[in-house]
């Protein structure tokens, strides 16, 4: 699947523009008084004005897979990068994943992700910038119950599980693009910080067809 464009919520859009413009170098494609939308590579990531604080969302970018090194050294000139409990702050992940990350937030508390999937023959010769982001390539989806979520997701759209399945993590999809299904409450990777639901809409492409849905809908309603 391929996120084709994604729209988060924001109580200071200001802040976010700053933020998405001039710390990573975003171009922005349009911009009114009530919404911001970026280019970030293949995805159009949209911002919109909303007066619900306390609330954040998980995303992340696909990065080239040679280039881990590269955005590390562009990060840390430009955001803290977050840490687990043992202070790493590069992260390979399990063999299945065969990727690598690293994490930080943006302006509002959104948890962000570098991710280099190494399966994927994306790699740059180019140093890295802002324009070597590829694409959104991952969601937060949170959810109070992760196996219904997951099944209707495959129901509706065809998206199964991708390597890991438990009652509070699973994610779907594929390498271009996953939802990362998650219990309420869990800790997301590095830090800890437990998991909320956050209002999105989200349009992505997956088996030649375009599906769009919300938060409203994460689970199919009788």
């Amino acid at each position: 699947m391929h996120i084709e464009s994604l729209t988060l919520f924001t109580t200071d859009l200001n802040v976010q523009y700053a933020f998405y413009s001039g710390v990573l170098g975003l171009n922005a494609a349009t911009r009114t008084s009530d919404s911001v939308t970026f280019q970030a590579g293949r995805t159009f990531l949209t911002f919109r004005q909303h007066g619900d604080p306390g609330r954040f969302s998980h995303l992340a970018f696909d990065i080239p897979r040679n280039q881990v090194e590269q955005a590390e050294t562009w990060l840390r000139a430009r955001v803290p990068l977050l840490e687990d409990a043992q202070g790493i702050s590069r992260f390979p992940l399990s063999e299945g994943w065969n990727s690598e990350s690293l994490y930080f937030e943006d302006a509002a508390g959104n948890l962000l992700e570098f991710i280099a999937r190494h399966d994927l023959p994306n790699d740059h010769t180019a140093p890295f910038t802002s324009e070597s982001v590829l694409q959104v390539s991952e969601l937060g989806l949170v959810v109070p119950d992760v196996p219904a979520a997951v099944l209707d997701l495959e129901r509706r759209f065809g998206l199964l599980t991708f390597h890991e399945q438990s009652d509070t993590f699973t994610p779907v999809g594929d390498h271009h693009g996953l939802l990362i299904v998650v219990r309420e409450g869990r800790g997301w990777f590095p830090t800890g910080r437990p998991a909320v639901p956050a209002p999105f809409e989200v349009t992505f492409n997956g088996g030649g067809s375009t599906q769009h849905f919300d938060d409203s809908s994460v689970l199919e309603r009788p």
